[in-house]
C-alpha cells in the first residue's frame, strides 16, 4: 500500500527524538477527516492514516474527550468537534490583527527609526507574529517566528503588568527558575518595570535581554480587558535611548496599542 503524503515518512527524522510520535498520530488523524466531515469509524481512520486499529481507537477516544471529535453513538463513527475550529480561528485571528496593525507600526517604525513587533504569549515567552522594521534597525536581527523573554524585554514586561495578581504570581513562578542565581536582579528590573506599566500604560527594557538594545512595549487588550498581544519598539541604545524611550517612545507605542485596540475589538 502507498504511504499517504500526510504519514511520518521513513527517513531519519522519523528516528529524530524531537518528534513526538503520539502528537503526530493524533493531528494525521484530525487530517484524515475530508472537508465535507463525512463521518468515519475508527476501522477507515487506521486504514486511511496507515496505524493499527487498536493505536486509532485510543487516539480517537483522547480527542473526542478533548472536543477535537465527536462520537455519534447510534451509528459508531467519528467527526470533527468544535475545539478544532477554535485551532483555526486563532490562526485567522492572529492574521487579520497582523493585517490591522500593520500600517501603524510602520509608521511608528519610520518616525522612531526602530523595530516595531507585535507579539503573542507563548508560555513564559512571546513570539514575534509581525515586524516592521527601518534600515538602521536592521543590526538586531529578529523577526517573524523569533521568541523573547517576558522577564527582560519591554513588550514582556507590559504584559505581566496587565496579568491579574494572581495569574501573575502564578507566571511568575514559572519564569523564576530558568534563571538561576541571576533572578533577584532580573525579578527587581521586572517589578520597577511592572510597577511603571501599570502608572503609565509601557514598560521599558534598558539592555536587560539585548545589551545593545533598548525598548518599551505596551499591550493590546480584548474588551473585557484581558491582554491577547503586545507590541514592542526598539533598537540600538545609540537611536533608541532610555531618555527617548521614557518621553517619547514609550507613549507613542502604547498609543498605537491603543489604536489597534479599537479598531480590533470586534475580533478580539
Amino acid at each position: 500500500m502507498a504511504r499517504r503524503k500526510d504519514s511520518l515518512p521513513e527517513s531519519s527524522s522519523e528516528k529524530d527524538y524531537r518528534i513526538n510520535t503520539s502528537l503526530a498520530r493524533g493531528l494525521s488523524i484530525l487530517k484524515a477527516f475530508g472537508p465535507d466531515n463525512r463521518s468515519i469509524g475508527n476501522a477507515e481512520i487506521a486504514r486511511r492514516v496507515e496505524l493499527p486499529k487498536a493505536t486509532v481507537s485510543r487516539l480517537t477516544f483522547t480527542l473526542t474527550q478533548l472536543g477535537y471529535l465527536k462520537y455519534d453513538d447510534d451509528i459508531g463513527r467519528y467527526s470533527l468537534g468544535p475545539a478544532v475550529l477554535t485551532l483555526g480561528y486563532d490562526v485567522m485571528a492572529q492574521m487579520e490583527i497582523r493585517d490591522i496593525a500593520r500600517p501603524y507600526m510602520q509608521e511608528l517604525a519610520d518616525y522612531a527609526d526602530a523595530s516595531i513587533y507585535l507579539g503573542v504569549p507563548n508560555g513564559t515567552e512571546f513570539i514575534y507574529i509581525e515586524a516592521c522594521r527601518t534600515p538602521a534597525s536592521m543590526a538586531i536581527r529578529l523577526g517573524v517566528g523569533s521568541r523573547i523573554p517576558m522577564a527582560s524585554t519591554g513588550m514582556g514586561r507590559a504584559y505581566l503588568a496587565a496579568l491579574p495578581d494572581p495569574e501573575l504570581a502564578a507566571l511568575i513562578a514559572r519564569i523564576a527558575p530558568g534563571y538561576g542565581d541571576a533572578w533577584p536582579e532580573v525579578e527587581a528590573r521586572m517589578q520597577a518595570e511592572i510597577t511603571r506599566a501599570r502608572k503609565q500604560g509601557f514598560a521599558m527594557s534598558h539592555g536587560d535581554w539585548v545589551s545593545e538594545a533598548n525598548s518599551a512595549g505596551a499591550v493590546i487588550r480584548r474588551a473585557d480587558g484581558v491582554p491577547v498581544y503586545a507590541l514592542n519598539v526598539g533598537g540600538l541604545r545609540s537611536i533608541i535611548t532610555s531618555e527617548r524611550l521614557e518621553s517619547d517612545l514609550g507613549p507613542r507605542v502604547l498609543g498605537v496599542a491603543r489604536q489597534i485596540e479599537h479598531i480590533a475589538r470586534g475580533m478580539l
